[in-house]
């Protein structure tokens, strides 16, 4: 599912970046696209046998928790 320009646009507009025209915007959609579709295939990733990083908590100074 793509971006339509009028999204694109508006988030353009919001972060405050440089208006571009249909062109430029077709110049930039390929990796807009490729965007989108790496973050729908992150957001299918099975992690639950993935122990979470802020569970782990490093002893800083060679001192241990009580």
């Amino acid at each position: 599912m793509g971006i339509s320009n009028e999204t694109m646009r508006a988030i353009i507009r919001d972060y405050g970046g440089f208006e571009l025209s249909d062109e430029e915007l077709e110049q930039v959609r390929p990796e807009v696209d490729s965007y989108i579709e790496a973050m729908a295939e992150i957001a299918e990733l099975d992690l639950s046998d993935i122990m979470s990083s802020r569970l782990l908590r490093a002893a800083e100074g060679g001192a241990q928790d009580a």
